[in-house]
């Protein structure tokens, strides 16, 4: 296992709006608060690094990160999948059920959306919990053909290239879901963790960043069916050169501008 560094996030490009973080969720309670634990941006310091290599490239764009779900401590995980079917009425997720090696109790994931300059969020497909499950699909392509609906198309594939280019994976079930890949690798962090996560603050550092030079269609036949976008390994990205910040917002701007 690797050694949980934890540490918490602050940067104007990062805004937080925690699903569980209120009762205006499907479990009618702030679980937050239940267990008691830090509503910041609470994650391994592997995540923090590759989430800050792309805050030079949302200044360009003027974009923001809108993270709904980052760490989910593994009492609140076991939490949710034993009380979920008494307060929604519906059996529990699959993904909940994995109480020790789902990513959020890892600190390794994050739920994102993308947001304007004044923290809206822009034009992308729901993320609802209410949508069908191909609604949510990274390659769910039923959209309506107007500008409005093919732009969410397009936002979509935006932040998904963007987290692939900083080695965050994406997965084959929910648009919004990234991990770091190679999951197994990472412990779970407890609540007392968490109270105790040492800031990390952006630095210049950031703007040097090298990112995967990643702009392809997923042809490569290792990656293809359930792998397409679960890419659970750190050799997919050895493949790929890497390539300076301007190089990377040029293919950037080509590519979905």
């Amino acid at each position: 296992m690797e050694r949980n560094d934890v540490v918490v996030l602050n940067n104007e490009r990062f805004i937080t709006k925690f699903y569980y973080n209120s009762e205006t969720n499907q479990m009618g309670e702030n679980l937050f608060k239940r267990f008691n634990f830090p509503d910041g941006i609470v994650c391994n310091i592997n995540l923090a690094k590759r989430l800050y290599s792309l805050v030079p490239v949302l200044k360009h764009f003027n974009l923001k990160f809108i993270f709904t779900d980052v760490f989910r401590p593994v009492e609140m995980q076991k939490f949710l999948y034993e009380h979920w079917k008494e307060r929604t009425g519906q059996e529990p997720k699959f993904s909940l059920a994995n109480i020790e090696t789902a990513p959020h109790p890892r600190g390794i994931a994050v739920d994102a959306v993308l947001a304007d300059e004044n923290g809206e969020k822009i034009l992308l497909p729901s993320s609802s919990i209410k949508y069908l499950p191909e609604q949510r699909n990274p390659d769910f392509d039923d959209f309506a053909d107007t500008p409005e609906e093919q732009q969410k198309k397009i936002n979509r594939n935006f932040l998904r290239t963007l987290m692939l280019c900083a080695g965050i994976s994406p997965i084959n079930k929910e648009w919004f879901h990234f991990q770091l890949p190679e999951s197994e690798k990472y412990s779970a962090i407890s609540v007392e963790e968490a109270q105790n996560a040492v800031p990390f603050e952006y630095s210049e550092d950031f703007e040097h960043c090298k990112y995967f030079d990643i702009f392809h269609e997923y042809q490569n036949d290792e990656f293809e069916g359930k792998m397409r976008y679960w890419i659970n390994s750190e050799k997919y990205y050895s493949q790929f050169n890497l390539i300076e910040k301007d190089e990377f917002i040029e293919k950037l701007e080509k590519k979905f501008r």
